[in-house]
């Protein structure tokens, strides 16, 4: 069973709507790359890998560094991508939700540290 495969049974198994939102892209095969959409807000392009689209990369804001987004379980990609845009502000080009969690992160790693 591949990478895909193994995550889109898990998320079947837990039986609720997610979606995948990266601020760095994954290379999936090793070795595919993304094509950067044009400097506009809610512009992208898909990840494509053999032939299947494996998610997108997302612009939020002109003049920033897309994010990437892929689909979870019961949402389209169209509609996670959707969903990415209403849930960024003027303050960040990453989603609030995501941006959350990668400054509570940070501050658990530099606790972490603290300790040692």
């Amino acid at each position: 069973m591949d990478t895909k495969a193994m995550q889109e049974e898990f998320l079947r198994q837990q039986n609720e709507p997610t979606i995948g939102i990266a601020k760095t892209y994954f290379r999936v095969d090793k070795k595919t790359d993304y094509t950067e959409p044009d400097n506009a807000s809610g512009s992208y392009t898909d990840i494509v890998i053999d032939g299947e689209v494996y998610g997108r990369a997302l612009r939020t804001h002109k003049d920033v560094k897309p994010i990437f987004i892929s689909i979870g379980n019961y949402v389209s990609l169209d509609t996670a991508c959707a969903l990415a845009m209403r849930l960024t502000d003027k303050e960040s080009h990453i989603p609030l939700p995501t941006r959350l969690a990668d400054l509570e992160t940070h501050i658990a790693r530099g606790a972490e540290r603290d300790k040692h």
